[in-house]
């Protein structure tokens, strides 16, 4: 491989293998790390990968230095007024299947009433709007809470579910960034949830 000593700007070809070992000049005899010039560390987990290189082969994340294909269009995330909203996803019903068998036969008493009430304003109140560059979360119904997590900066798109869930057609989706170790946000009790995270993938990849 070609290296270039960052002292004296001088070129000149080592062994493969040295790469990372501190080395001298042999123009001006100074000390350094030899560094591939082809190479860059990931900026997930910091392996040493190729710049060519369209996602890391340790971790997986998406890399935006590697070759695009020539037809591609490259999301600008910087633009959000190129930002399009793609789906606003509810809570599915079925996730709340067993309150709501139980709010239909206490419904001759005020409870049942109230539960199925609760159970509505829930749903219609948690929405999970997935847009070309974030996924936006909000919640509540009288005090708002509103969290989103950049498409750019997603590390890790999990799909969780139990056999009671696989069964009744939902589950949860775990979305982690390079920033926090654990689970950033979830998305909780959404009907089809693969195709939700192979409509996130899809974007991460674009």
């Amino acid at each position: 491989m070609i290296i270039e000593c960052p002292h004296c700007r001088r070129q000149f070809e080592v062994d493969d293998q040295i790469s990372g070992q501190q080395i001298s000049c042999p123009n001006c005899q100074k000390e350094f790390v030899a560094v591939n010039s082809r190479l860059f560390p990931c900026p997930d987990c910091c392996s040493l990968i190729s710049k060519r290189a369209a996602v890391c082969p340790k971790c997986g994340a998406p890399l935006s230095t590697g070759v695009k294909n020539a037809n591609s269009e490259e999301t600008n995330w910087n633009d959000l007024s190129a930002e399009r909203k793609i789906e606003t996803y509810h809570p599915s019903p079925m996730n709340y299947l067993w309150s709501i068998i139980l709010g239909i036969i206490l419904l001759p008493a005020v409870v049942g009433l109230i539960i199925l009430l609760f159970i509505l304003i829930e749903i219609k109140c948690t929405s999970y709007e997935l847009t070309s560059h974030r996924i936006i979360i909000r919640r509540g119904w009288i005090s708002k809470v509103q969290n989103e997590i950049w498409i750019k900066d997603m590390r890790a798109v999990n799909l969780v579910q139990s056999i009671w869930q696989r069964i009744i057609g939902v589950g949860d989706i775990a979305i982690g960034t390079a920033a926090s170790a654990g689970t950033e946000i979830n998305i909780v009790g959404i009907a089809n949830p693969a195709d939700v995270v192979d409509q996130i993938n899809s974007l991460r990849h674009s």
